[in-house]
């Protein structure tokens, strides 16, 4: 049924190429069994797919490559921190990515097409693929400004961007962000504590601002907490101007 429904999906995507309408990318949600993210990192392992596991501090953990620029030359590639998990492929021109949590889960592809039946062959082999799964793909521009943040996240545009963003490595990489697998370096400007369930995360904390190492998908919530006045990046600090050199004589 997966591989009918791409076929549809895919036929009607070509239609919109030869007319000059390409949409930036293609999106569906589907469920996912609740128990499947426990067996992930087993099942990957058994079918040979590399993949990283976040550790401690977010430390990452990698089988099957020796560093993140291996695993992400591979073709294909997981990874898995907590609940959260982020499946992708590349081949050629074309991206495709299953990202989301126990539950419910994003799939997106970027240029060709071509590339979402290798995603789905994986899909199944890690059990991702329940039977009967019915896909809908469906068109989703990008738009070349910033989206603003909706109304009581206060999230800086640039992280509100990467969170919406179908490709968050390449939109951390244009951007400068400090990225470690699925989580990125910020700032939270706080007027009380934060909940325990960031404990995990924190890196530093003095004076009203907490630095953390966050999952990507947590920065919405992170940013509607009611202890915190804003989300934002890390301020880079400016180097310093060179001491004049003051002549002897």
């Amino acid at each position: 049924m997966m591989k009918i429904m791409l076929a549809l999906v895919l036929g009607g995507y070509l239609i919109l190429a030869a007319a000059g309408e390409v949409p930036t990318y293609l999106y569906a949600e589907l469920s996912l069994p609740e128990e499947v993210l426990v067996a992930l990192p087993q099942r990957a392992q058994s079918e040979g797919i590399p993949f990283a596991v976040a550790g401690v501090e977010g430390v990452l953990c990698f089988t099957g490559a020796d560093s993140e620029e291996t695993l992400l030359s591979m073709g294909s590639y997981l990874y898995l921190d907590g609940p959260f998990f982020l499946l992708g492929v590349e081949q050629g021109d074309g991206k495709a990515f299953l990202r989301g949590e126990a539950g419910a889960a994003a799939l997106i592809t970027l240029g060709d097409p071509a590339v979402l039946p290798r995603l789905a062959e994986l899909m199944d082999r890690l059990g991702l693929l329940p039977e009967g799964t019915q896909v809908e793909l469906s068109p989703v521009e990008v738009s070349l400004k910033l989206p603003a943040p909706p109304p009581g996240v206060r999230l800086d545009p640039v992280l509100w961007g990467l969170l919406v963003s179908p490709d968050w490595f390449a939109f951390a990489r244009d951007y400068g962000i400090e990225r470690v697998g699925l989580r990125v370096r910020v700032v939270a400007e706080v007027e009380g504590m934060l909940p325990e369930e960031y404990e995990p995360y924190i890196q530093s904390s003095s004076d009203g601002l907490v630095e953390l190492l966050l999952p990507i998908p947590l920065l919405d919530d992170l940013a509607q907490e009611e202890a915190v006045a804003k989300v934002r990046l890390p301020h880079k600090p400016h180097p310093l101007p060179p001491t004049p050199v003051k002549e002897e004589g």
